[in-house]
């Protein structure tokens, strides 16, 4: 009964013992064989390589990778992602580029393009790569092939390679009687060793020693294990695919850091998603991996290095995986095929004409860099835009927005707005050489004079479409104030807390006023309100005296006259304005020291109602969408994002607030809204324009056949001294004759009483000409006609 288990047992034994038996018949036969002479050594040493070579593959991978599961894990994905960039793209779909990486990392992430000593660690450059969606298979195929070829089999079960480690000492050897001197040899580094280097910055180069190659190989050793087990938990290798996709160095750019990932590098490449490659094409961005493409010529020497290196990739690696890895006849000869058309030289970087040609035009210095760098080019074709795209996904989605976002498709024409951007900053360099006499010293409103001692206050341009798309848009800055104040981005997670905002919006707040008076349907344009600083005579103008006279509601807001119209609205009723307050999203001001508050009423009529550009802008979106008859719908913020590319799946977002305007805004008092909003454009006074946007009286839609529809209001925000100007600010909307219709808004200024950056310089001023430039714009745009170039000073004259 117990023979065959004693049978069973001793087999058991025997296997196990025979390693052992082997290893004491070669040590005693060759390592301690005295009769060998010296060559006894060399065999010991090679026989103690062997075992070390087996244990560090069989043995110490896998005890490492499941320690370093619990010790490493979460390191190494944080490690992974904070170098994922996001891909931008434009209103037309076209490819732009990716975010900076200063807009688009983690604090630890040196995005300085150099290595940074820090003693005992160095900080090397960080990659950026646009996460692929779906890793494509011949793509994953190929990189196997010549990368990792023993992959999750007998000889490579753990991530490391045993044929590879064994094939040092003879590389070794080789390499140093090639060299004369000591040189360490090199290995076969599988993927998961290549992903270390990537990860952690441990490229080889061509003048390290020995000895720090051994530690970069023994660093690559002790961390690969770690890397596999953790990318391939519970047999799934899709982790594996992903990184493979994502990390490794594809393209050189000329002169600067490398393309990573294939989803970044087909689109300089190809110019084309990764998704639409064909096989040909992926085969070669694979055999690309150790040998990368050289994207832009240079100097004779290297564009022969070029080619011979495009030849390689093409005519050896990529054409390897065509014969090896397809069994498909006919696809084998037209993958062939198609590789012999490539292999007559490496393709220039690709760039849609038109974005190539806005650089050309607005940034001629970045042009050929751009092409083959994605944050150059995002740089140069979004200068203002980017920071605002990055502002509105933290409010939206906080701080972990880059966890979930691969790309994000922009409201804006790249190229159109960048025309604008010219526009306007014309606009503030004639501006600035106008009024230089009032700017306060220390500030410049005109861009090319900014330095270390002259700094701009912040400059909001932006121009919505009847969608709330924004379309035009210009910040001179970098901390994107059209989103709001720093001060109410809360610091733990990223969102906008309008309850802490602290920028007023000046008299734009009167346009509630107008609403709340329109709403009442009791009110006319012609309606009589008692204003105690009326002149003796011209009732009709805006001239200011010691009379208590009646004034017409019309002339009130074509005046932007305050004591008329704060009593007007506290007729009407606090509860009223409190709703249009809250229901647009304004913030009343904080209480006095007594502990009473403003009434609202006299908070929106003065201005003292904070808000960030953003929602005056939606506030002007709104009465537009009620006066063009659309005000049933929901109008969201103004955005800058079309749509987004999430990486997985869709995040939640934060509450954002969408307006019905027929909710705030009733339909029957749609007229008398109407007139007084445009009084500040169209007012006029013994024929000659009254208002307070006088400069733009050739925008009133009375005056121009091309323009429907035209409302504005202006404000200024000053300090205790009515004089020191703080913010400028201009807020309306149009509809041309074509029905194309766009909100806007415009504010010049600190957004801080206790910055103020001029002295008597008011909206009409400041913000007036800026508005004009924008309208010559829209203008264009909406009728199809060429843009007209007539920044600073009036547009075409007016028709009646």
């Amino acid at each position: 009964m117990l023979v065959p288990f004693r049978v069973l047992f001793r087999a058991v034994e025997l296997l196990l013992l025979l390693p052992l038996r082997i290893l004491q018949l070669l040590f005693s036969g060759l390592a301690f064989n005295p009769r060998l002479g010296v060559l006894r050594y060399v065999f010991g040493a090679a026989l103690v390589y062997v075992v070390f070579a087996v244990a560090l593959v069989y043995v110490l991978a896998p005890i490492r990778g499941e320690i370093g599961h619990y010790t490493l894990g979460p390191k190494l994905h944080y490690d992974a992602e904070r170098w994922l960039a996001t891909a931008l793209h434009d209103s037309r779909g076209s490819f732009v580029g990716t975010f900076d990486p200063r807009l688009d990392s983690l604090r630890d992430v040196n995005f300085t393009g150099e290595a940074i000593d820090l003693g005992a660690y160095v900080a090397n450059p960080d990659h950026k790569s646009i996460p692929v969606r779906q890793v494509p298979e011949s793509f994953w195929q190929c990189i196997v092939y010549h990368e990792d070829r023993n992959l999750g089999g007998l000889l490579n079960p753990f991530g490391i390679d045993l044929p590879g480690v064994l094939k040092i000492p003879f590389s070794t050897a080789r390499r140093s009687l090639a060299a004369r001197r000591p040189v360490l040899g090199v290995g076969g580094s599988t993927l998961s060793m290549q992903f270390v280097r990537v990860i952690y910055k441990t490229p080889p180069h061509s003048n390290e020693g020995a000895f720090i190659k051994l530690k970069r190989k023994l660093t690559e050793w002790w961390l690969a294990p770690v890397v596999y087990r953790e990318l391939t938990a519970g047999g799934d290798d899709a982790g594996l695919k992903q990184w493979a996709a994502n990390h490794l160095w594809l393209a050189q750019r000329t002169g600067g850091s490398p393309l990573h990932g294939i989803e970044v590098t087909s689109r300089i490449v190809f110019g084309k998603e990764a998704a639409d490659l064909t096989v040909a094409e992926q085969f070669v961005l694979a055999s690309a991996v150790n040998r990368p493409i050289i994207l832009l010529e240079g100097s004779e020497r290297l564009n022969a290095v070029r080619l011979d290196r495009w030849r390689y990739i093409i005519e050896v690696r990529a054409r390897t995986c065509a014969e090896k890895l397809i069994t498909d006849e006919a696809l084998q000869k037209e993958v062939l095929f198609e590789l012999v058309a490539m292999a007559s030289g490496p393709p220039d970087p690709k760039m849609k004409p038109r974005l190539h040609r806005a650089l050309e035009a607005h940034a001629p210095a970045l042009a050929t860099v751009a092409q083959a760098n994605p944050v150059i080019r995002a740089n140069a074709l979004l200068p203002s835009a980017r920071y605002g795209i990055r502002e509105e996904m933290k409010q939206r989605f906080g701080f972990a927005w880059r966890e979930h976002i691969r790309g994000v498709t922009t409201t804006l024409d790249a190229a159109q707005n960048l025309d604008f951007r010219d526009s306007a900053r014309t606009a503030l360099a004639t501006i600035n050489t106008r009024y230089a006499d009032r700017i306060s010293p220390g500030y410049t409103l005109d861009p090319a004079a900014i330095n270390d001692t002259q700094r701009s206050p912040g400059v909001v341009i932006a121009a919505a479409n009847a969608r709330g798309e924004i379309v035009r848009y210009y910040e001179q800055g970098d901390n994107a104030a059209y989103f709001g104040s720093p001060f109410a981005r809360r610091a733990d997670d990223g969102h906008y807390d309008a309850n802490r905002e602290s920028r007023m919006v000046a008299s734009t707040g009167k346009i509630l006023a107008a609403i709340a008076i329109a709403n009442t349907l009791r009110d006319t344009p012609q309606s009589v309100y008692v204003d105690p600083r009326a002149p003796t005579a011209g009732l009709d103008t805006c001239a200011r005296g010691n009379e208590r006279q009646g004034r017409s509601a019309l002339v009130s807001f074509a005046c932007s006259l305050n004591e008329p119209l704060l009593t007007r609205a506290a007729q009407i009723g606090q509860r009223p304005i409190k709703r249009l307050i809250d229901g647009f999203g304004f913030t009343m001001p904080p209480p006095n020291a007594n502990g009473e508050g403003t009434p609202p009423s006299t908070a929106a009529v003065l201005g003292q109602i904070a808000g960030a550009p953003r929602r005056v802008h939606h506030m002007a979106g709104a009465v537009l969408a009620s006066l063009t008859g659309n005000g049933a719908q929901p109008l969201p913020q103004p955005t800058l994002i079309k749509n987004y590319d999430f990486a997985l799946s869709e995040p939640t977002p934060s509450d954002e607030l969408a307006i019905v305007p027929n909710r705030l805004i009733r339909a029957d008092g749609r007229s008398t809204l109407r007139a007084l909003l445009e009084a500040p454009l169209c007012h006029q006074a013994a024929g000659r324009a009254a208002g307070t946007l006088k400069e733009l009286a050739h925008w009133c839609a009375r005056r121009r056949n091309s323009v429907k529809l035209h409302f504005a209001k202006t404000g200024t925000q000053v300090t205790e001294d009515r004089d020191a100007t703080v913010d400028a600010w201009i807020a309306g909307g149009v509809q041309f004759s074509s029905g194309a219709a766009y909100s806007y808004v415009v504010v010049v200024g600190t957004g801080s009483g206790s910055q103020p950056w001029a002295h008597k310089l008011h909206a009409a001023q400041v913000a007036a000409p800026l508005v004009d430039a924008l309208l010559v714009d829209l203008e264009a745009e909406a009728l199809g006609q060429p843009r007209k170039r007539t920044v600073g000073t009036r547009s075409a004259a007016a028709s009646n």
